[in-house]
């Protein structure tokens, strides 16, 4: 295992930066198994959790478990994010370091960390809402594509509002941009094939989350998270701290549950 410490002669590495993903690449700790393996897990992990909920749906005699499963996407995506999680702990160990070096916590810029995750929420929502009216048009021509979240219990719904939206964007952030892009580029030795990579893979994820078989939903899906996936993998190869992009992704997660779910449901 290689350990990462300050001394005279080598400058500190933070265990996730360039160099130290560089390092690990000529010693032979990092290859291209494990970012293949997590390359489309969460897509993989996503409709293994909603088989179980439809499986759920069945045994209570549904007749359409999978479909009804759809909704419930705040609930068992915690389930998605604990398989991300195991395989990344997994993964990471397998370089020597800890899951958490991913985030890059640094506690004296958490104030300054926060701030800017509130910063990045009305720019980032200009690439969703573009992504999305863009996509709705081209595939369905319309500025008002169809949107499944909703039908929740009050519980689900909650948790889907405070617990959901910080495991996942925490959870996501990680997968992507704490994990897969910096070694893709270390490996790919080119930033532009990375990020081409790793943006469609994390497009391709939302095609799969719900999982529908309805092929123009799930084209919609894919292109319209992919001008986020392309700017959130852009900002935080320029930033490298994970902690602010974590933070504006679980706000707006818990908005996109919000505003659907929740509010008809305290109207009511």
């Amino acid at each position: 295992m290689q350990i990462f410490t300050k001394d005279t002669t080598i400058p500190f590495l933070d265990p996730n930066s360039h160099g130290a993903l560089l390092r690990r690449r000529e010693a032979g700790t990092l290859t291209w198994r494990g970012p293949a393996l997590m390359l489309f897990a969460r897509a993989a992990f996503g409709a293994g959790a909603q088989a179980v909920v439809a499986a759920v749906f069945a045994m209570r005699a549904s007749p359409t478990p999978w479909h009804d499963a759809e909704p419930w996407l705040p609930v068992y995506g915690t389930f998605i994010d604990a398989g991300c999680l195991a395989l990344l702990w997994r993964l990471t160990r397998r370089e020597g370091i800890g899951l958490f070096d991913l985030v890059g916590f640094e506690r004296a810029r958490l104030v300054r960390d926060t701030l800017l995750g509130f910063a990045l929420i009305p720019v980032s929502l200009v690439f969703i809402f573009g992504g999305t009216y863009a996509a709705g048009w081209i595939v369905y021509g319309t500025l008002r594509p169809p949107y499944l979240l909703g039908g929740l219990p009050l519980p689900a719904a909650l948790y889907g509002v405070l617990v959901f939206p910080f495991i996942w964007g925490l959870t996501e952030q990680m997968t992507y941009n704490g994990y897969l892009v910096p070694r893709f580029q270390v490996l790919c030795r080119s930033t532009s094939v990375a990020i081409a990579v790793v943006a469609f893979a994390w497009s391709l994820q939302h095609a799969f989350m719900p999982l529908t078989f309805d092929t123009m939903f799930m084209a919609f899906r894919l292109l319209a998270s992919a001008p986020s996936a392309v700017f959130e993998t852009l900002l935080y190869l320029r930033l490298r701290r994970l902690v602010p992009l974590a933070i504006a992704h679980a706000l707006m997660d818990g908005a996109t549950v919000l505003i659907p779910v929740l509010v008809p449901l305290l109207r009511a």
